[in-house]
């Protein structure tokens, strides 16, 4: 699959195909999440994904969001208003 180059977070298709992509380790995309967190859609891409431990650190909010699983650690850093950058820690 290739990646468009943003995907919204509160979009049911859009959660699908982040999903997809976090999964086989693809993040060269911009994601919207709005002011709110939408704190259970971030969740839903991740359980979407095939993590079955999902745990989201919103202590950064809004500058990042930081999820939690059995395979590693995932970070949303903003790099403007409402746009959101993921990468994967090691």
């Amino acid at each position: 699959m290739e990646p468009r180059s943003f995907y919204d977070i509160t979009e049911p298709e859009d959660r699908r195909e982040l999903a997809q992509l976090v999964k086989v380790g693809v993040f060269s995309y911009a994601v919207l999440i709005p002011e709110d967190l939408p704190r259970r859609d971030v969740e839903d891409v991740f359980r979407e994904a095939g993590f079955l431990h999902v745990e989201i650190d919103a202590s950064g909010w809004p500058r990042q969001i930081t999820v939690k699983t059995e395979k590693g650690v995932f970070t949303f850093r903003k790099v403007e208003e409402g746009v959101y950058k993921i990468n994967r820690a090691d």
